[in-house]
């Protein structure tokens, strides 16, 4: 008799294609959103949490911002709006601070002195990053060869410590401009097992008090090298000048420790059990996000040590408590929002929007500064969201076709081994 009724569910299906179609409907809502540490996206080695698709999803508004900010408005724009965008890079200290967290959150129990988990470590990182970094690199090599561009300084690009010059040329200005953030990556990734010891020891002994008294000591840090560049008048030097704000606060590896710290604070903070009540996290989730807009709209211009905050200090408090409450309550509106199957692909190919937008703006002639003398029409606008969303089109392209492929072979050469942590939560995240 089930042999029969299987028969007639069969031909049922196939006579009636709507409901072979529904089917598949519902299969694809039913199926949950897969993060950076699915196999789908090229992880192959074991994690001891899951994933919290949130923070997954921030990665997304992270990166668009970074792409509107390269993008601009004409100056015709309202000024509000023209400063949102212009404040877009924004997005950038955020992805450091984002890293601390995630990191911690997948090898909270790493040190220098298990050999065999570091070296996993450390390849798994090269792996996450480099090699479309190399491939985007490759191609800008190639363009340079076909117009007669000299290669300069090419090998710092290669091995990613351009960051680490002062030559703005060097730094920022040539090849991948956001190439520059990479090297940063790379070197937290250095100090990293040797940092999280000392973190997982300070909560250890200390708890709660002693995780906030760090997030106090690495804010304060921020506040400190703002205060000391404005007196000094450093950070209003140019960005071309080796001593300028810029350079220092912005773009040299070491003064982003202070976000990198914080995230990793934070994500012990996490693993303590901190959780905070639904209504409450949503309360203090649309408070954040509207002093950073508030703030962003109103732009740098309206106090001396303004400028050199923008650098990465006016945002660490908000960006500190926002990843926090998004973590510590999945159930908050947007946690939700940021959760969900769109925003977590899009958050998944982010590093590949990063990374290609920049080149993709050049060819289309939509980099900075080139609708500046535009007039601020619907039309303009329009043209706007048609290219952003070209580059977060090219971006997924990228990471399915590039960065998943690359990640998986890497990954291969890695000897598999259980995880140090065995416990599973609702909610977890990756890097």
């Amino acid at each position: 008799m089930g042999t029969v009724l299987c028969h007639i569910e069969a031909f049922s299906c196939r006579r009636n294609p709507v409901s072979r179609s529904a089917t598949w409907l519902h299969r694809l809502r039913r199926r949950p959103p897969q993060g950076i540490t699915s196999p789908q996206h090229g992880d192959q080695l074991p994690h001891p949490r899951s994933e919290i698709l949130a923070l997954t999803g921030v990665r997304a508004a992270a990166a668009l911002a970074v792409v509107l900010h390269h993008i601009g408005l004409p100056d015709s724009a309202p000024e509000p709006l023209r400063n949102l965008i212009q404040s877009g890079y924004i997005g950038v200290p955020l992805f450091f601070m984002l890293s601390g967290l995630v990191l911690a959150w997948n090898y909270s129990t790493l040190t220098v002195a298990s050999p065999g988990r570091l070296w996993r470590f450390y390849v798994a990182r090269i792996a996450r990053v480099m090699p479309l970094y190399w491939v985007v690199l490759l191609y800008l090599v190639l363009q340079r060869a076909a117009h007669g561009v000299p290669q300069e300084s090419l090998w710092r690009h290669l091995l990613a410590i351009q960051a680490w010059s002062g030559d703005y040329a060097i730094g920022q200005a040539s090849y991948n401009p956001p190439g520059w953030s990479i090297c940063v990556e790379l070197f937290l990734y250095a100090v990293f097992p040797f940092l999280v010891p000392l973190v997982a020891l300070l909560s250890k002994r200390f708890g709660v008090a002693g995780l906030l008294g760090l997030i106090a000591f690495a804010f304060a840090v921020q506040v400190f090298l703002v205060a000391l560049f404005t007196a000094e008048g450093w950070a209003f030097l140019s960005v071309k000048d080796p001593s300028s704000g810029h350079r220092w606060l912005y773009r040299n590896p070491l003064p982003r420790l202070s976000e990198f710290v914080i995230g990793v604070s934070l994500a012990f903070l996490l693993l303590r059990g901190f959780k905070l009540r639904t209504r409450v996290a949503g309360w203090v989730q649309a408070a954040c996000v509207v002093v950073v807009l508030v703030v962003a709209a109103a732009g740098p211009s309206h106090a001396r040590w303004m400028l050199p905050a923008f650098y990465g200090a006016m945002w660490t408090v908000p960006f500190a408590v926002l990843l926090l409450a998004l973590a510590a309550a999945p159930g908050a509106w947007l946690s939700r929002f940021f959760a969900t199957r769109a925003l977590v692909t899009l958050g998944t190919a982010s590093y590949a929007v990063y990374l290609t937008h920049r080149p993709l703006l050049s060819f289309l002639g939509k980099d900075r500064g080139s609708m500046l003398d535009q007039p601020a029409t619907w039309a303009v606008y329009a043209g706007v969201l048609v290219v952003a969303g070209l580059c977060l089109l090219i971006g997924e392209g990228a990471h399915r076709l590039i960065e998943v492929p690359a990640r998986r072979f890497v990954l291969r050469l890695v000897p598999r081994s259980r995880p140090a942590v065995t416990e599973r939560t609702t909610s977890g995240v990756s890097a």
